[in-house]
């Protein structure tokens, strides 16, 4: 999906259950940062100290619903570990998908503390950015 042409995804979160949709939204997650970082790289792309503050606002409200997400991938490896259908034929845990599962869902829930202090910070910088206004004059005072 990368690149300049535009792309589309419906957004639900009663549809489909199916591998396909779940990569699908993961790619547009990680296209829209990308977008987002290619255009706030102008400084045109924000004009008002509220915009900023919505921006960060949303950021932090995505930000806050990945330890969820984390979670429930790390549930997902867990079921699938015990149901034996996982298995490691190379790299570094070949023929040893427990260790490999554990290392992955420690690894998770460290993504996920990261998370939650990400959101933290950002909440803390939502309490700066929601003072902030332009100056109406553009003088110094």
């Amino acid at each position: 999906m990368t690149g300049n042409a535009p792309h589309s995804i419906a957004l639900s979160t009663a549809g489909p259950r199916d591998p396909r949709y779940v990569l699908e939204l993961a790619e547009g997650f990680a296209e829209i940062v990308r977008c987002l970082n290619h255009i706030t790289r102008d400084h045109a792309s924000l004009e008002y100290p509220a915009e900023a503050d919505r921006l960060v606002r949303e950021i932090a409200s995505g930000v806050s619903r990945l330890p969820q997400l984390l979670g429930q991938i790390d549930a997902w490896l867990e079921a699938e570990d015990a149901a034996e259908r996982i298995e490691v034929p190379s790299g570094q845990y070949r023929g040893n998908p427990l260790l490999a599962v554990v290392a992955a869902r420690l690894g998770l829930d460290a993504a996920s503390v990261a998370a939650a202090r990400l959101q933290e910070a950002l909440d803390a910088v939502a309490r700066v950015t929601s003072d902030l206004a332009a100056r109406e004059d553009g003088t110094d005072e």
